[in-house]
């Protein structure tokens, strides 16, 4: 029995290297900072392993998608703090932990615990959308606040445009600034966006693309450890 636990222990360790160096490899070749930025946080990432997978299951999402939201958002630091006063692991604003019930946003595992169900909570806002659009636009609300998109998806169907897909909601989000007032005239009794101009369009949809970039490459790396263990066993 103790041959067998010494061997399995072995073989834990061999697998995490192999997997280990394989991913390094693939970052090297291609030369991917987001895969760099992934391997610099990534004692972080198996320290709060087990807190992601359990609040990503609670509320049906990919664990790999709220890693990589983490990463975005404080790069792992528990201790952050925006310029705006978004705080923690998962940058919430004061008024968002309020409502959550987060009372300690430096706490790792309430940030956690509150931002993937507000992140959930967001996605089911939008039914109407596929599931890949649904988590765009969802991360769009979760960076840009529900109110600008919600804004946006509104121009988009007064310009015919499909307000339930990410890729012609992004392209309007910009038409919610000071300069396209005549369009607010067309489209609101007050001439003005219900939730005021969206001058940080651009950080938003910066946002959404950088989070889904992180996305994918954990799902690269994720098909790489399971390829390794089906070799290995």
């Amino acid at each position: 029995m103790v041959k067998n636990i010494f061997f399995a222990r072995k073989k834990r360790v061999f697998l995490l290297i192999l997997c280990a160096l394989l991913i390094i490899g693939f970052v090297v070749i291609v030369r991917d900072w987001y895969g760099v930025r992934l391997l610099a946080v990534s004692p972080e990432i198996y320290k709060y392993r087990h807190v992601i997978r359990q609040h990503a299951s609670t509320h049906d999402l990919d664990w790999k998608l709220i890693i990589a939201l983490i990463v975005q958002e404080s790069g792992f630091n528990e201790y952050a703090i925006s310029p705006a006063g978004a705080k923690g692991l998962m940058q919430l604003m004061p008024e968002t932990a309020k409502e959550l019930g987060v009372t300690d946003p430096y706490n790792a595992e309430e940030s956690i615990a509150g931002a993937t169900r507000y992140l959930r909570n967001l996605y089911d806002l939008y039914p109407d959308s596929s599931h890949p659009n649904r988590v765009r636009i969802a991360l769009a609300s979760y960076n840009g606040g529900r109110g600008h998109i919600k804004d946006a998806q509104k121009i988009t169907l007064h310009q015919n445009g499909q307000p339930h897909q990410w890729e012609s909601l992004r392209s309007h989000l910009s038409l919610l600034t000071e300069k396209d007032r005549a369009l607010h005239a067309e489209v609101w009794e007050s001439g003005r966006p219900p939730h005021g101009y969206f001058n940080g369009f651009g950080e938003t949809l910066n946002y959404v693309d950088k989070v889904m970039r992180y996305y994918d490459r954990l799902c690269h790396f994720a098909e790489i450890v399971r390829k390794v263990k089906s070799i290995v066993s």
